[in-house]
């Protein structure tokens, strides 16, 4: 029977939720030590403050995530766990020791140096521990990952908060996207149609009126005859002279056209159309039934 690792059986995480749950946990292991000398009221040059930074460190990446199948407050929220990477199952506490012993002694390198120069130099260790991972494409173990033989592996359980934020992130572009566009289109169209009209130039000015193109007189004198006072003519009145359009022939029978009474050479069974019709007569009405 072949065995098959647990790196080729789960999915690996990715480079950056493995960073962001470390950022992740760095800030609530500093700021909760912090919050704790504070309340106890031990000055920053105290020995306890490293002591206190290095339990509540523990606490968080250790113990905790040990007993929560091999997830951190920052890893929970990245949706990632740690286990091992021949057999799959959750590390236990001497494999987390192993792990985050290597990661806190670069923490607290940070820590001592983030209000110096030094700060820069801080960052190397860090960036070499996570090109181990880089390079490696099959199993993305980091130098502390293979200290204590563990990969991490993205899981159902968690917060996922890389993703919703990567969809909030989305639609909050988009929205932009659309309120620029809108802005850019009402900008475009409120200088087409809403900017004042430049004034002509001295070149584009009217050329006056010469004495070949006189001025129109548009108050009319006493010549002018309006529709109402030109006379009444009947447009039905018979017309007084024959038409353009008549034949030789009706013109000299033009003046007997009124005294004709059978109007022109009609057939006798010719009817005038208003003439008066004969009523109709009607069926009587019908009795009703008993």
């Amino acid at each position: 029977m072949d065995f098959e690792p647990a790196y080729s059986r789960y999915p690996l995480a990715s480079v950056n939720q493995r960073l962001g749950a470390l950022i992740i946990d760095f800030l609530s292991c500093w700021f909760i030590s912090e919050l704790t000398l504070s309340l106890l009221s031990v000055t920053s040059s105290s020995p306890l403050r490293f002591i206190t930074f290095f339990v509540t460190w523990f606490v968080f990446r250790v113990f905790i995530a040990a007993r929560a199948q091999g997830q951190s407050f920052g890893r929970w929220l990245m949706s990632i766990r740690v286990i091992d990477a021949e057999y799959g199952k959750t590390a236990g506490f001497g494999a987390f020791f192993k792990r985050e012993i290597f990661v806190f002694i670069c923490s607290l390198f940070l820590i001592e140096t983030i209000t110096s120069t030094l700060i820069v130099f801080a960052w190397i260790p860090f960036v070499a521990d996570a090109a181990f991972a880089i390079v490696d494409n099959e199993k993305r173990q980091a130098f502390h990952d293979r200290i204590s033989s563990t990969i991490s592996i993205q899981s159902r359980k968690g917060f996922a908060i890389n993703q919703k934020l990567g969809k909030l992130f989305n639609q909050a572009g988009q929205q932009a996207t659309k309120i620029y566009q809108s802005r850019q289109d009402r900008d475009l169209y409120e200088d087409d149609y809403s900017a004042p009209r430049p004034k002509p130039t001295p070149k584009q000015k009217r050329r006056p009126r010469t004495k070949s193109r006189p001025p129109q007189d548009f108050n009319f004198g006493s010549n002018y005859e309006s529709e109402y006072d030109r006379p009444y003519t009947d447009p039905y009145a018979e017309p007084l002279d024959p038409p353009r359009s008549a034949y030789k022939g009706d013109v000299n029978n033009f003046d007997d056209w009124n005294n004709d009474d059978d109007y022109g050479d009609r057939p006798d069974s010719y009817q005038e159309p208003y003439q008066d019709e004969p009523p109709i007569k009607r069926s009587a009405r019908r009795p009703r039934r008993k």
